[in-house]
């Protein structure tokens, strides 16, 4: 029973800080929308490849560390998408260690000049508990054993995706099955994957020739803890260089910069936190490395 109490004091702290959010935290999200909707999945007619490195509150031990690479394609059918994402994410003595298979169809919407993606994603992965990681406030305490839990969890999730060249609107909900982490000696609610919800939407204006601007927006919650809101804006020139800022509602700003050479992309997002966070942290870093195979061969967009 201490454990269960001990695991119940980590997860409200994790509520606390980022309202609950069992998922990874991603800033330079617009640049791969795949890791949060697999209605996404084939939406451009290369193939992507994107590496993301991230660390959120720097200087902080313990705080949450993600790592991510993942890939899509359009089959030569044009209407169905594969794809799939393999993933570590690690806070404290908590981490999840898996990997995603992703399918969509793609409808074509003659009417509006647009398609809709409906996908669904099947993903497994490790749920790890490991209390050589946890730091207690007394020495020896007799309810840290310093063993490990491990869970193995399957999930899935869902996604509807409608876009062409100058917009997008996604509607995903992750983590259906909302499966129950059974430590051994209760089955506790809190123990329990909840279920996620994602809501963005973008829309690309072209200045001129050389400059275009893209207003973006990402809400995100569940349905039992408050929701968060993604302001967000970037400006891109010549197609190859890029800037943005971000603003979320949790209290943080995020500055972006990046580039593509040829068919290589690399992206860099730095977080500051405005919350009590800061007094601790010298802000969130994160590394987006990407590669277009095919691109070229088919008329389409190279920022997506």
């Amino acid at each position: 029973m201490k454990k269960i109490v001990l695991f119940s004091i980590i997860l409200c702290a994790i509520s606390i800080q980022i309202h609950s959010q069992q998922l990874p935290l991603y800033s330079q999200y617009m640049f791969n929308n795949f890791l949060l909707n697999p209605g996404i999945t084939g939406s451009v007619d290369y193939f992507p490849i994107r590496i993301t490195a991230r660390q959120q509150w720097a200087g902080i031990k313990g705080a949450p560390s993600t790592q991510a690479i993942s890939a899509h394609y359009l089959l030569n059918n044009q209407k169905f998408g594969v794809g799939g994402y393999i993933f570590n994410d690690k806070f404290g003595p908590l981490s999840q260690t898996g990997l995603q298979a992703s399918f969509a169809y793609h409808v074509p919407l003659t009417g509006i000049n647009s398609k809709l993606g409906l996908g669904l994603a099947f993903k497994a992965f490790q749920f790890k508990f490991d209390e050589t990681d946890l730091v207690t406030i007394e020495p020896n305490d007799v309810a840290v054993t310093h063993g490990k839990i491990a869970k193995f969890v399957p999930d899935a999730d869902f996604g509807a995706y409608l876009y062409n060249e100058k917009y997008y609107i996604g509607l995903s909900a992750t983590q259906l099955i909302q499966f129950k982490i059974d430590l051994g000696d209760s089955n506790l609610d809190k123990n329990q994957i909840i279920r996620h919800y994602y809501l963005n939407g973008g829309y690309r204006i072209a200045v001129n020739e050389e400059f275009e601007i893209e207003p973006s927006v990402l809400i995100k919650g569940t349905m039992r803890t408050p929701w968060q809101i993604d302001l967000n804006a970037k400006a891109i020139y010549k197609s190859m260089y890029w800037g943005g800022l971000s603003y979320r509602t949790s209290k943080d700003l995020v500055f972006m910069v990046g580039l593509k050479y040829k068919k290589f992309y690399f992206g860099y997002a730095f977080d500051y936190t405005f919350s009590s966070i800061k007094n601790y942290s010298n802000g969130s870093h994160e590394i987006l490395i990407g590669y277009n195979v095919f691109e070229g061969k088919n008329k389409g967009s190279s920022l997506l």
